[in-house]
């Protein structure tokens, strides 16, 4: 077998600093930089920093750490001064990494292919039957010579004695080219007059291969090419949707996407439309919960079939992240002169694979010296510094590592070079790590001019995004004259005028219906309570029976009031409850955990937001946010400012948004949430009210927001079949049901593909409604006898039909065009 068992390790002295050899005197390719932050000056570096830590913020970008206590919501961070790499050294560096992407796609094309080389004894069989991320069922299958490896990443680490080492290769579906690229944005804006006189390369170029990439894997003279994310909690989902827009690809997720007869479609508001190319950032074993990992929720049920039937390429391949393991290291030096015919021009980071004895042997006479991680990244396991063991944890770790050597792999610990980072207001050195990018294309490899730099914490020395660390631009400078090429069109250029919309995915649609009902029900829910929380305190026998009849009408399940009959609601009953639906996070309907529903479903789709809109989502999650000290009475000035909150929202609704699919779905799923509720509320009415319930006419009119209404137009005392014209049969007021039912029909006809019969269906719910007749209806005064032909109980029977029937149009609409499956005619009494 051939490999590089004995590897020398790196001689260190002092750490290699970047911009200086002596900490003094900048080196040459940084004295420019170094006079232009000079003549700046703090104060002023100081604003300009300022400027783009906002800039950061409205553009919304992210990079999620788990379990952080800013969640999603944690902004990017990045540093004013790049890392400055001069044209010669770049050369180096460009080389060794399209060579090291040239040998490491024909060592996949070799394991998923002939297997030349496990039978030739030139890579160890355990290396790749017993590594989870070795997809057998992608044995065999053709893939387009530029999409193995489409894209690979390089970690790159400098030595004190200046030489670049390689320390993992990233194949599966490499991230951080977005932060990049948003990296020389923002450093490119503050140090505008240094960009242009320090002949960088820009990254533009790089981008554009990648997309021309994309498009020639597929046939098609104008394929539909998608990215396929796992969706807003990904650590990385900001980077996923502004590459998608970057590059003009749909961003989709894999319930957004179904396989019909071994083809791909993408799954839209207008239908199912064919996919040609998928570029995933979605790992191997996620991508196809049929045939791979079974519990996964991110892939597409049989996608490794269709791509089998070559019906769709993905870029990078099923099964590339099978070279991620840096136990394959040892034996690349090795393979590079067998395959490639050639010495590798930038060697790894001195590596023993444990599976073999020598070098288990060398692992455990140098425990100390070396830091011991899994063989293969999908075991899950934290890295282990031999020096850092206590004895007992020691001796317990090599029992281990004899017990299952092919599973771990030793790594010298290396000293990485620093930068200077701008932090309080001067230069300080931190730890770093260049991140590079090869791409393959038609016409070859091409690399990523820098890359992303990844900053270590002040006196840190591992250098991790998920462990707080930041990240800086790196700047190639050139000695020649650079290709100004922009994927942005010019200023000057004219630009062709469109209006046509966006695709709009089913996710995106599903997402903005509920966010719509979302929206309708925590307004309902905050009116209901708001006219029932001032009142509660002061409420005799009689009143709290109009208030529960208020409260009965959230339709919840899971109230706190006594169930039997028999028992007598008292007021610590209603209490109890209140407060239950005022402050329970855990409560499915109480208000906090629809607003919490509100700001999820917003940031699924915040991409579709304005900046705006996410700040009034943000302050609406904060709206009802309680404190042990607060008492009921507490909650109605909350309650108020949620309101004006939820106003707020309705009017960026109306004023803000295109007239889209998706602004359709948001509105559709408003005005079905009040229609809902408005039908219950009304039911209340039919069934006669007592007289101690009398009241609750005059509650009602206050939760809809037509006390106004009432008043100009009957001045007498509250009468029943008056509210009923009121909040029912008006068609001009915006809180009726003739109004809600009316718009619902109207905006679901401007749908595409809409069901003529769920249509019909809704307006002859119009219809019916308007042909009852309220004048003709005898109300029966308070203490009297209803009598049976007084009209009310078909009235009741109409609204209890169409309180049935919303919730199932509105299953019809999900299954039409969320989930793209079959409806059921609905009409009205089933």
């Amino acid at each position: 077998m051939i490999g590089d068992l004995y590897q020398s390790t790196l001689r260190y002295g002092a750490t290699y600093e970047e911009s200086s050899a002596d900490g003094i005197n900048p080196r040459p390719h940084w004295e420019q930089l170094i006079e232009s932050l000079r003549a700046i000056g703090p104060e002023e570096l100081g604003h300009r920093w300022a400027r783009a830590e906002r800039r950061i913020r409205e553009n919304g970008i992210t990079y999620n750490i788990y379990g952080d206590p800013e969640g999603m919501n944690r902004p990017w961070r990045t540093d004013v001064v790049p890392l400055l790499i001069p044209a010669e050294e770049w050369r180096y560096i460009e080389a060794g990494v399209i060579q090291r992407a040239q040998l490491l796609s024909l060592l996949l094309q070799d394991l998923y292919g002939p297997q030349t080389l496990l039978t030739e004894g030139r890579f160890p069989a355990a290396l790749l039957f017993g590594n989870p991320a070795f997809l057998r069922p992608m044995v065999g299958v053709k893939v387009p010579p530029h999409s193995y490896l489409h894209m690979m990443a390089v970690d790159l680490a400098r030595s004190p004695d200046g030489e670049w080492w390689v320390l993992a290769d990233r194949t599966q579906a490499p991230s951080g080219s977005g932060y990049a690229l948003e990296n020389r944005t923002i450093v490119s804006d503050m140090l505008p007059e240094l960009f242009r006189n320090s002949n960088v390369l820009r990254l533009a170029p790089f981008f554009r291969a990648q997309r021309d990439a994309l498009i020639g894997m597929s046939a098609q003279p104008n394929p539909r090419i998608v990215l396929l994310t796992p969706g807003p909690h990904n650590e990385t989902y900001f980077e996923h949707s502004y590459l998608a827009k970057y590059l003009g690809f749909t961003l989709v997720e894999g319930a957004d996407m179904t396989v019909r007869d071994r083809h791909v479609y993408l799954k839209t508001v207008g239908g199912l439309e064919q996919i040609d190319v998928i570029l995933r950032r979605v790992d191997d074993n996620f991508c196809d919960p049929l045939e791979l990992r079974g519990d996964s929720l991110l892939g597409v049920p049989g996608l490794v079939d269709a791509i089998v039937a070559g019906n769709v390429k993905v870029a990078n391949a099923l099964g590339s992240g099978l070279i991620e393991s840096a136990a394959i290291m040892p034996f690349l030096p090795g393979l590079a002169r067998h395959l490639l015919g050639e010495e590798l021009k930038l060697p790894s980071v001195a590596t023993w694979w444990c599976g073999q004895k020598r070098a288990l042997d060398w692992v455990l006479d140098h425990l100390d010296e070396v830091v011991v991680k899994p063989a293969f990244p999908a075991r899950g396991m934290e890295p282990v510094f031999g020096s850092e063991l206590p004895a007992k944890e020691k001796a317990e770790f090599i029992q281990r590592l004899r017990a299952f050597p092919h599973e771990y792999v030793a790594q010298e610990q290396v000293a990485l070079s620093t930068a200077p980072v701008w932090e309080n207001d001067c230069l300080n050195s931190r730890s770093m790590v260049l991140r590079t990018y090869v791409l393959n294309t038609p016409t070859g490899w091409c690399a990523i001019p820098g890359g992303l730099v990844r900053v270590a914490e002040a006196n840190g020395s591992v250098v991790s995004m998920q462990r707080g660390g930041h990240s800086k631009d790196a700047w190639v400078l050139s000695d020649s004259p650079v290709d100004t090429f922009s994927m942005l069109r010019p200023r000057n250029e004219p630009v062709e005028l469109r209006r046509v919309s966006r695709v709009v995915p089913s996710s995106v649609a599903d997402n903005t219906f509920w966010l719509g009902r979302y929206v309708e029900r925590a307004e309902n829910i905050a009116r209901i309570l708001r006219a029932i929380v001032p009142r509660v305190t002061l409420a005799d026998e009689a009143d709290l029976g109009s208030l529960l009849l208020l409260h009965s009408c959230l339709g919840t399940r899971l109230s706190k009031l006594p169930k039997r009959k028999r028992t007598p609601i008292t007021y610590a009953h209603f209490e109890k409850e209140l407060l239950s639906m005022l402050t329970d996070t855990k409560r499915w309907d109480s208000l906090p955990c629809t607003l919490e529903e509100i700001s999820r479903i917003g940031g699924n789709v915040r991409e579709r937001l304005s900046a705006d809109m996410m700040l009034l989502i943000g302050q609406l999650r904060e709206s009802m946010r309680s404190t042990p000290a607060d008492r009921l009475a507490d909650y109605s000035a909350k309650l108020t400012s949620c309101l004006a909150l939820l106003s707020a929202f309705s009017g960026m609704e109306r004023e803000n948004i295109n007239r889209g699919s998706g602004w359709l779905f948001m509105s559709l799923g408003r005005r079905l949430e009040r229609s809902i509720y408005l039908t219950r509320e009304l039911r209340i009415i039919t069934r006669h009210l007592h007289i101690e319930d009398w009241a609750y006419l005059e509650r009602l009119l206050e939760v809809a927001d037509s006390s106004v209404t009432y008043r100009t137009r009957y001045y007498t005392t509250l009468q029943p079949l008056a509210v009923l014209d009121v909040l029912m049969a008006d068609e001009t007021n915006p809180r009726s049901l003739d109004f809600q039912i009316n718009h619902l029909a109207d905006l679901y006809g401007k749908l595409p593909r809409h069901v003529a019969s769920d249509l019909k269906t809704m307006q002859e719910a119009i219809t019916s409604m308007r042909r009852i007749d309220l004048q003709s209806i005898v109300y029966p005064p308070p203490g009297k006898i209803k009598r049976v032909d007084d009209g009310l109980s078909h009235l009741d029977r109409y609204l209890a039909e169409l309180e049935e029937m919303l919730p199932s149009w509105s299953n019809n609409l999900s299954s039409r065009y969320f989930s793209h499956a079959r409806t059921l005619p609905i009409t009205m009494g089933q």
